[in-house]
């Protein structure tokens, strides 16, 4: 079996289509279409459902996906056990650290493993978290967990962000006071950062004041720097002295967030993997 058949499959399940699997992986359609009957035929079931340009995975395409991951995942750490830092390098990150981070860390991989395929894949802590659990990604930069983390998975600790109140600088000096009388444009509470947030919110100030909620702290920062609200948000790189915002810390606030950089525990030795922490450790 050829593992690339696997890793096409993979991309048509992720891509919803062959075509866009075609062009993610620069073959043609007819390449990854040939590639998908050649695993029908080798396994005996029907992996993939049509409908029109997309495809779904078949119950033996989901049941199979898992392991297939998971060799093309092997091969891979086989590969670069004699390219050690060559190959591809999947990293899942959420808005602060694709900001605050991600740059540094793509000079240096730039820099110290040219022969790297690198590929970043947004998304929220949740998201990037899942992308993680099924080997869509490598690593992963999230904010901690709200929950145990299983042994498969190495936490690094990166950065703390304590909680700042924030409003337009025109606005003046900001009390505590005004977390009452203003508007609140609220850090998504169902977000693992927003959820402390909320907590403090519901506690200390009127919730029916909520102007809108959303998970994007430069949006957030962006409609308080205009004077629509006032908001609770972590202080990370981008947001700290950020022109035309006052803030102010209290005692009561929750604590930090904290985020951390994920990845699987039998990865860890890998020297690709390595540099790559090595690079986001210097980068906070």
């Amino acid at each position: 079996m050829d593992i690339r058949f696997l890793e096409s499959l993979i991309a048509v399940v992720e891509h919803g289509s062959i075509s866009a699997a075609a062009k993610a992986q620069g073959l043609t359609a007819t390449a990854i279409s040939q590639r998908i009957k050649a695993l029908e035929a080798s396994f005996g079931v029907q992996l993939l459902v049509r409908a029109g340009h997309s495809a779904r995975p078949s119950r033996a395409c989901l049941r199979l996906l898992p392991e297939a991951r998971s060799l093309v995942s092997r091969a891979t750490r086989l590969q670069r056990s004699f390219a050690p830092l060559s190959g591809p390098l999947r990293i899942g990150a959420i808005e602060t650290a694709l900001a605050d981070h991600i740059p540094a860390v793509v000079a240096r991989i730039t820099q110290d493993a040219p022969g790297c395929d690198l590929s970043i894949k947004p998304g929220t802590s949740a998201q990037v978290y899942d992308l993680l659990l099924r080997d869509q990604v490598d690593m992963a930069v999230v904010v901690e967990p709200p929950f145990p983390i299983p042994k498969m998975i190495r936490a690094t600790g990166l950065v703390r962000h304590p909680f700042v109140l924030i409003q337009s600088q025109a606005l003046g000096p900001v009390q505590s006071t005004d977390l009452k009388a203003r508007p609140i444009i609220l850090y998504d509470r169902s977000a693992w950062g927003g959820k402390a947030a909320w907590q403090w919110i519901s506690t200390h100030a009127n919730p029916q004041n909520v102007l809108c909620e959303l998970d994007s702290m430069p949006t957030i920062a962006s409609m308080v720097r205009q004077a629509l609200g006032i908001s609770l948000l972590p202080c990370s790189a981008g947001l700290a002295g950020s022109p035309g915002l006052a803030s102010a810390t209290f005692s009561s606030f929750p604590p930090a967030r904290k985020l951390v950089l994920l990845e699987k525990a039998a990865a860890v030795g890998d020297p690709l993997f390595t540099l790559c922490r090595t690079a986001f450790l210097a980068a906070v």
